[in-house]
């Protein structure tokens, strides 16, 4: 009888064990019902306005910033935090092998460079000459506007065909509308911006990316580091919750357009 009643003692504890290891292993590996989206250039801008937009909505949100050591205010927001270099080829391979094995549902390609004035303040009417312009302005806008996204979802397919309902998504600008007026300058910018819209065209028709929806959004003029404060310029909480939207509704009549924040479809 003594014997019986130990062995009942030790499964009840071995049950326990087991109980435990299971909530811990939960604990290490939180899932989010809404799925995990991973957004580039996440550090700052409009890149952390979406994580934050993202992370209140029970996402599982991995933000990619150059330096991660010093993304404070993404670390209060994401689950993750990793380091990328959408320039360069040793940090995206980087980034794929830290998510191997890893469903990534969204990926916003968001990481962005105007040039070395940004296009704002004292410097702005000297930056926007031809006179002036410079080849490295000109290729580090198409290294981070135009080849980034390329690349950095191509080192993510895997991570995106593991997903139910893949989607690709790549932060643009009305600047890169070849029909659109334009003051002079930002060259770099505006023509990268023309680029990746091709690009996306291009991802939006190719066989190996079917299962994934691909589109385009440009996010307005912002109040960011990039764009400016001036006081009628967009409020990032609010474009960026308008964003979110339009990502959770795309589906694939959505594929291969480009869309304004607010909804509307704009031409290429």
């Amino acid at each position: 009888m003594k014997s019986n009643h130990i062995q009942v003692v030790s499964r009840v504890f071995a049950f326990a064990g087991l109980l435990v290891c299971s909530l811990a292993a939960g604990a290490a590996e939180p899932v989010a019902t809404k799925g995990t989206v991973l957004i580039t250039g996440a550090n700052r801008g409009l890149g952390l306005a979406l994580s934050k937009q993202f992370a209140a909505d029970n996402y599982y949100v991995i933000g990619t910033a150059r330096t991660p050591q010093k993304a404070t205010e993404l670390k209060q927001v994401a689950d993750e935090v990793l380091p990328l270099d959408v320039t360069s080829d040793d940090s995206i391979k980087a980034l794929a092998e830290a998510l191997n094995g890893k469903t990534v549902d969204i990926v916003v390609n968001n990481a962005g460079y105007f040039g070395p004035t940004l296009g704002i303040g004292a410097n702005r009417n000297r930056a926007a000459t031809l006179k002036n312009l410079t080849w490295s302005e000109v290729l580090d806008c198409f290294a981070v506007n135009s080849a980034g996204p390329i690349f950095v979802t191509q080192a993510l397919l895997p991570n995106l065909l593991a997903s139910k309902q893949p989607k690709i998504v790549v932060i643009s600008s009305r600047s890169g509308i070849i029909t659109k007026g334009s003051g002079a300058g930002a060259y770099g910018y505006g023509v990268s911006k023309t680029a990746v819209n091709r690009a996306v065209r291009i991802m939006a028709s190719d066989h190996v990316l079917s299962k994934c929806i691909v589109v385009a959004i440009a996010p307005g003029h912002n109040r960011t580091d990039m764009g400016g404060h001036r006081a009628h310029l967009l409020d990032p909480a609010e474009s960026m919750k308008q964003v979110k939207t339009r990502i959770e509704e795309l589906t694939k009549q959505h594929h291969g357009r480009f869309w304004y924040y607010n909804g509307k479809e704009l031409p290429w």
